[in-house]
């Protein structure tokens, strides 16, 4: 018979038991079955199969069996996810859900946003950002929700939200350290180490707690291997430089009374390139593409680059006989340094070349205040309302200097969701909210959404809702806005662009047979608006010459596609999973299809196996397939020869690839865990090229401002040792 809900009274009890049984199981699969405990999908507690979103969650027994730099590598195997469609020129991958280009990705810790206000890290960087997370010892789960979420987290949620949960402060002192390393194949691919720890504990038992988390990431540079006469200037990222990266943080909880929590959290982090063999961009004073070579002009890059933020935030946490209210004030600060004031960016008889090669300020910060009071409304309505104020400030040296005054913008919202359940099996959950932007005035963004658990095996859920993203402060300005293409490059704002528009859609069935195994399918539909993209301004702007170019709004654009997954537990011992996501998407501009929306492979697909032969091994093994994906946005012109005929030859497709990863795990105590992982077990070879015309062309990557596709590392050995106190 069905499976009956229950109500909301006896919810808190039936989810904590489930969280404490969820701490106690050894799950090695990447993601927790249908029963475990989410928060991101409402804002508050919940079964998977009952959240009115598509869920998947890393567990923290996957984080700490496998090895990951960073957000990316973490997320490699969920459906639904494409981290391979594009490498930044640091080495780090975009984050595509569901075919939505990685800028409709919120990215949160705690419920928290990370994303920086405006484009601190232009030209190739952005991928830095999402190396900045908090160490593995810090963190509990990441819980992915795949499909908009503007309703609750505002506009930048058009494509999916990543919340990184961190862990509670414990009632006893205790922690733990991890020690890494890799060791590979290839003497050209840089080795890595990695060392994280955590400590947390009671100051004050029952009421003043204190967790300190660290991590420092060192990685050795990478050299290309290119055919004789091939430029490694298109190509970078592919071959990262020589990096060193460390985060450092506390959080402190106060609680003055039962059921009321007060808590402070800070954290800086920092990453610093290795830029002085031009691996991220020319050196000022090189020549450009040649870094052997001296000249007079500055290019926009010095020999190291840095990245930084700092986090400030205080929060509150109360139980209170209507419900659950929580605030929080947080500030995050972004900061580039050592790009430069490239020559291009000044005429012949312009009175400030004398500023040429002086730094260039990128920084930006946001200031967030958000309310949430989640409350029921009698035994089957339960009400998350909110609201949120953002004050962002973005500041780029180069307009400024062009007489653009420092970027800003305000805005606000508030928002409501219910919870209802209709039946003992059948949810409904509807909500709004209304977005105010100081320039584009309200928006609101609707959502509802249906779960039915039609029987105990199988659950039906399915939704629709809108979503609204508001262009980067910088894409506004009226002016210069930016630089690329090595200094030679002007990009301006358009003071007239519109916010892009979502309608979104999916429809999916989950399965559980009450004996192992589970599975899932799910159809998905995205529609754009207002796309904003940018295009040649030649013609259309005073002072805009060459190859400069200015933000549009493209017409509309499309992805739709389903995912599959599914795992079956033989045995105590033994249990395998897979996952599937067919994607296809579309660009449009008057009505025709000018290509596709972002760099995501049609066909993806994780096979995951793992033994566990005693309490002390675990196996795992992992098979990835990547499939096609585009080579270029759009078709090349006929003055662009070697393009055009490339694009003829490879079908404007990169080659589709397979790799298998291995690693073991033995635990020799109940305080130490040894780690063992080969990753591209088989030494799957990357550096396949063809020569048309003048031009090298990858078979699996292509060069240009920006990388699509990428070039996993060879066989590569990790080693880590986890010890717990």
């Amino acid at each position: 018979m069905p499976q009956k809900s229950v109500p909301f009274f006896t919810r808190p009890t039936l989810l904590a038991l489930a969280a404490a049984a969820c701490a106690s199981a050894i799950a090695q699969d990447n993601t927790q079955t249908l029963s475990e405990v989410v928060v991101s999908a409402s804002g508050f507690e919940q079964q998977i199969k009952d959240a009115p979103a598509s869920i998947s969650v890393v567990t923290r027994q996957d984080l700490e069996t496998k090895n990951f730099r960073d957000l990316a590598d973490a997320l490699q195997g969920v459906e639904g996810i494409d981290v391979r469609g594009g490498t930044g020129k640091t080495g780090g991958f975009d984050i595509s859900i569901r075919g939505m280009p990685s800028d409709y990705t919120l990215i949160l810790v705690d419920g928290r946003r990370v994303s920086a206000a405006g484009d601190t890290t232009p030209n190739g960087f952005g991928a830095s950002q999402t190396s900045l997370i908090p160490p593995l010892s810090a963190i509990e789960r990441i819980e992915v929700v795949r499909g908009p979420m503007s309703t609750l987290y505002g506009s930048d949620a058009m494509g999916g939200v990543i919340n990184i949960i961190t862990r509670k402060i414990a009632k006893e002192w205790g922690g733990s350290v991890q020690i890494e390393g890799s060791l590979p194949e290839h003497s050209n691919q840089g080795a890595a180490q990695k060392t994280s720890f955590y400590l947390n504990g009671p100051i004050q038992q029952d009421k003043l707690g204190i967790a300190i988390r660290g991590n420092y990431y060192n990685r050795d540079k990478s050299e290309l291997d290119l055919p004789a006469g091939a430029s490694a200037g298109s190509y970078k990222g592919i071959a990262p430089p020589k990096s060193d990266q460390y985060t450092l943080g506390a959080k402190f909880t106060l609680s003055p009374a039962a059921g009321h929590e007060l808590w402070l959290d800070v954290e800086t982090a920092r990453t610093k390139y290795d830029n002085r063999h031009c691996e991220l961009g020319s050196v000022d004073g090189t020549a450009r593409n040649d870094c052997g070579k001296p000249s007079n002009t500055a290019h926009g890059y010095k020999d190291y680059l840095r990245f930084d933020r700092e986090q400030l935030a205080i929060g509150y946490k109360g139980h209170f006989s209507i419900g659950n209210f929580e605030t929080s004030l947080s500030r995050t600060t972004n900061d580039t340094k050592g790009r430069t004031l490239p020559t291009e960016a000044f005429g012949q008889n312009d009175p400030l070349r004398y500023l040429i090669g002086t730094d260039r300020k990128l920084k930006s910060t946001s200031t967030i205040w958000d309310t949430k009071l989640t409350s029921p409304l009698g035994e089957r309505h339960l009400l998350t309302a909110g609201s949120q104020l953002v004050h962002a400030v973005a500041e780029d040296g180069l307009p400024q200097l062009k007489g653009t005054p420092r970027f800003k913008q305000d805005t606000w919202a508030v928002f409501a969701e219910d919870e209802w359940s209709i039946t003992d099996t059948l949810i409904a959950t509807g909500g709004l909210r209304y977005d105010h932007h100081d320039k584009f005035g309200g928006h609101w963004n609707p959502r509802a959404y249906l779960v039915w658990n039609a029987t105990d095996v199988f659950t039906f859920k399915g939704g629709i809702s809108k979503g609204f993203r508001a262009p980067k402060i910088n894409q506004l300005v009226d002016g210069p806005s930016g630089v690329s293409g090595q200094g030679q490059t002007i990009t301006y704002g358009n003071p007239n662009l519109k916010p892009e528009e979502s309608t979104s859609t999916e429809l999916g069935m989950l399965f559980n047979n009450q004996q192992g195994w589970t599975g899932n399918i799910t159809a998905f539909h995205n529609k754009l608006k207002n796309k904003i993209s940018s295009d040649s301004c030649v013609g259309i702007l005073p002072g805009c010459a060459g190859s400069s170019t200015f933000y549009i709004n493209r017409d509309r654009a499309k992805t739709w596609g389903f995912e599959l997954g599914t795992k079956y537990v033989f045995s105590p011992e033994w249990d395998i999973a897979a996952n599937y996501t067919w994607t296809d998407s579309e660009l449009l501009q008057d009505g025709e299809v000018i290509g596709k929306l972002s760099d995501t492979a049609k066909h993806v697909a994780n096979l995951t196996l793992n033994w566990k032969p005693s309490q002390q091994w675990s196996v795992w093994s992992r098979v990835e397939y990547r499939g096609h994906s585009r080579r270029f946005d759009t078709k090349p012109k006929a003055n662009d020869p070697d393009n055009l005929k490339a694009y003829e030859l490879f079908n404007n497709e990169l080659k589709a690839y397979t790799l298998v990863h291995l690693g073991a795990n033995y635990k020799v105590n109940k305080n130490v865990t040894l780690s063992a992982n080969i990753y591209n077990l088989l030494d799957k070879d990357f550096n396949k090229y063809q020569k048309i015309g003048n031009t090298w062309y990858n078979d699996y990557y292509m060069g240009g401002r920006s990388v699509k596709g990428s070039a996993p590392e060879g066989r590569t050995l990790w080693l880590k040792a986890n010890i717990e106190f």
